[in-house]
């Protein structure tokens, strides 16, 4: 893999201004490809070059400067990381001059290289008026000029001098780095080869690709292989790093990928079609200011149509921009911060351009209104408060930490993660834990839903008095319905967990909860305690004590799991219900005669209680269930005990 400093530069002007010259006259290669752009001497697709120089690659987008291809110099100004603007001496600034240097600040490209072309047909008295108009529109547009150079691809002049500062640059940006681990190519060239098969080219955004590797190819979502790599007509087995690259793709047909295609490290991207966004620029056009517009997207090599609904009335004052959510016609793939433009629905007109917010967004209405707070948290905070915003976004619906990533505007796993831990440890974040996986849940939904249940049980238990509570096997169900059913269970064991409800003998209940009952009920209640107290060690079955009340069996029982809930009684098996104390009882008399005797039968256990073997065995197993004794043989010794 090649680590020689590197650049990508795409040019930028009006028509015949000389853009395809030049890069002729610094690569030694025509970037007019197509048989009727050499016939036409006009460029209408985008061309490219490669050029070595000592030690630095050089790789040139050539655009078309006619303003009926400003679709295809969008697509090749979008992956470049210096522009070249080319201006011809003789005619100065020109309508497509200032349209592809509002494209180049729109697309957050701010410095740039001018060429002044055609130099042999000017002076330099000439030179200084247009290099000073240039510079107008530039800095009005908040573009650097690197430097001016003044050619002639005539004569030759200021050829030798321009390669060395696009060396130079090349050698600057070298120690730029921009974080993202994964990679991801825009496609915007799609061919076939015979023998190969398919091969697309693009201008690599970030991240490594190897030979063999698998990618998914958006917004398909198709998992392909890459077979071979190539960079300037050299095979490799490896790339990284910004860079022109062709692909060869194992299995995959010519009909089945384009330009506005996109290929990337499985994971990270998702095809959408909301997104919410951040119009740094915006025109409208027309006489009529519409809060709702239908306009084209111009996003990496993509064009799509799109409905632009903006936050803000558009008579609206405002500062630098607005906020807005765009829904495409046909699904694309983005990432947080990424560049934008938009043009009218016709293709004529740049209207303006913005960054992507949140890639993937949900519908702006009254339930689920715009925060223009979280949204600018998104757009400008740093990656905790970003990270912070998205795992609330999602709410009850967890998305891998790689489209998370991708979400937040996080490069790699690592930090990704090591940012969530911090917010964990402010208690921002939750994690929740499926098997072996880990889900991570806002703490404010968390939080929100422990008030609301705890609410909702208050109502419920306020409406059944005589419940002992919500069943545990039920409270799952009463987890929301937007919450995955996986994670219902975790989600209703955490708040079990981490006490936001209360567990009572198996029933969920408020934290702090007493139920109130009505008089004759706090009567039958009492009674039916006093008659398992004075059963002792043969206590009653539920259904025995109907006779406490002409109502039906149902109530006794409801009252008799409600003695339970509140500690009252002791749940021995299904059937067979001890008195609290007696239960203390029953615990210390058998604990102390195990330790005098070093074991009991059954039929002593018995005997000891005076009971019958119908509730011994039931009571000897609950004994072994609470860990107080264990069975040896056909005794029971104490459960600590090493006989």
């Amino acid at each position: 893999m090649n680590d020689a400093p590197r650049l990508v530069i795409g040019t930028a002007g009006h028509i015949d201004h000389g853009k395809s010259r030049l890069v002729h006259a610094l690569t030694g290669t025509d970037p007019d490809r197509l048989p009727e752009e050499k016939a036409r001497g006009m460029t209408i697709d985008l061309g490219f070059a490669h050029s070595r120089i000592d030690d630095c690659d050089l790789w040139f987008v050539d655009v078309p400067g006619h303003e009926r291809f400003i679709r295809n110099m969008v697509a090749g100004a979008s992956g470049i990381d210096l522009a070249l603007l080319v201006v011809a001496a003789d005619d100065s600034v020109m309508p497509q001059t200032r349209e592809h240097a509002e494209v180049l600040s729109l697309l957050g490209l701010d410095r740039c290289v001018v060429a002044l072309t055609k130099m042999d047909l000017v002076d330099d008295d000439w030179a200084e008026a247009v290099e000073e108009e240039v510079r107008e529109l530039l800095d009005s547009l908040g573009i650097r000029v690197e430097r001016f150079v003044r050619t002639s691809a005539e004569t030759g002049r200021g050829i030798d001098e321009l390669r060395q500062v696009l060396v130079d640059l090349a050698r600057r940006s070298a120690a730029d780095a921009d974080g993202y681990a994964w990679f991801r190519l825009p496609i915007d060239r799609a061919f076939s080869i015979a023998g190969r098969g398919t091969v697309v080219t693009g201008s690599v955004a970030h991240g490594r690709v190897c030979a063999e590797d698998e990618l998914d190819l958006w917004p398909a979502g198709r998992r392909v292989r890459v077979r071979h790599l190539q960079t300037h007509h050299e095979g490799t087995e490896a790339a990284a790093g910004r860079m022109r690259l062709a692909l060869n793709l194992a299995g995959v047909a010519l009909d089945e990928v384009r330009r506005g295609c996109e290929l990337a490290t499985p994971g990270y991207l998702e095809p959408t079609r909301l997104m919410d966004v951040w119009i740094a620029a915006l025109r409208m056009p027309g006489k009529i200011l519409r809060r709702e517009l239908r306009l084209r997207l111009h996003i990496a090599t993509s064009e799509v149509l799109a409905r632009l609904r903006l936050l803000d009335s558009p008579d609206a004052p405002r500062v630098d921009g607005v906020w807005g959510q765009l829904l495409l016609a046909e699904p694309v793939v983005a990432a947080w911060g990424q560049r934008f433009i938009l043009r009218d629905e016709s293709g004529s007109r740049t209207l303006g351009g913005g960054t992507v917010v949140r890639p993937v967004a949900r519908r702006w209405n009254r339930r689920h209104p715009a925060d223009p707070a979280v949204l600018e948290i998104l757009r400008s905070g740093p990656a905790k408060a970003r990270l912070d915003a998205c795992v609330a976004a999602y709410a009850w619906d967890p998305c891998p930490d790689e489209q998370l990533a991708t979400r937040a505007g996080i490069g790699a796993l690592e930090t990704l993660r090591a940012v969530r831990r911090q917010l964990g440890v402010e208690g921002r974040i939750r994690r929740l834990r499926i098997a072996s996986t880990e889900v991570y849940v806002h703490a404010s939904h968390l939080d929100a839903l422990a008030e609301r249940l705890c609410e909702r049980l208050r109502v419920f238990l306020g409406e059944n008095p005589r419940l002992p509570g919500l069943s545990r096997n039920e409270w799952p169900a009463w987890m929301p319905r937007n919450c995955p059913a996986r994670l219902r269970p975790v989600v209703a064991d955490w708040l079990i967990e981490h006490k936001r409800v209360a567990l009572a003998d198996g029933y969920v209940v408020p934290p702090g909860h007493a139920a109130a009952m009505s008089p004759e009920d706090q009567r039958l209640f009492d009674a039916i305690c006093a008659q398992f107290e004075e059963a002792g060690f043969q206590p009653p079955a539920p259904g025995a004590l109907a006779c406490l009340t002409p109502k039906n069996a149902r109530r006794v029982r409801e009252l008799v799991d409600l003695a339970v809930a509140r500690g009252r009684l002791v749940r021995v098996s299904a059937e067979v219900y001890l008195h609290a104390r007696r239960w203390d009882e029953l615990v210390e008399k058998v604990t102390a005669e195990i330790r005098a005797r070093g074991g009991l039968t059954v039929a002593e256990i018995r005997t000891l209680l005076g009971s019958s073997r119908k509730y011994v065995v039931p009571i000897v197993e609950a004994l072994d269930a609470a860990g107080i004794t264990r069975r040896v043989g056909d005794r029971r010794v104490l459960a600590g005990t090493t006989r």
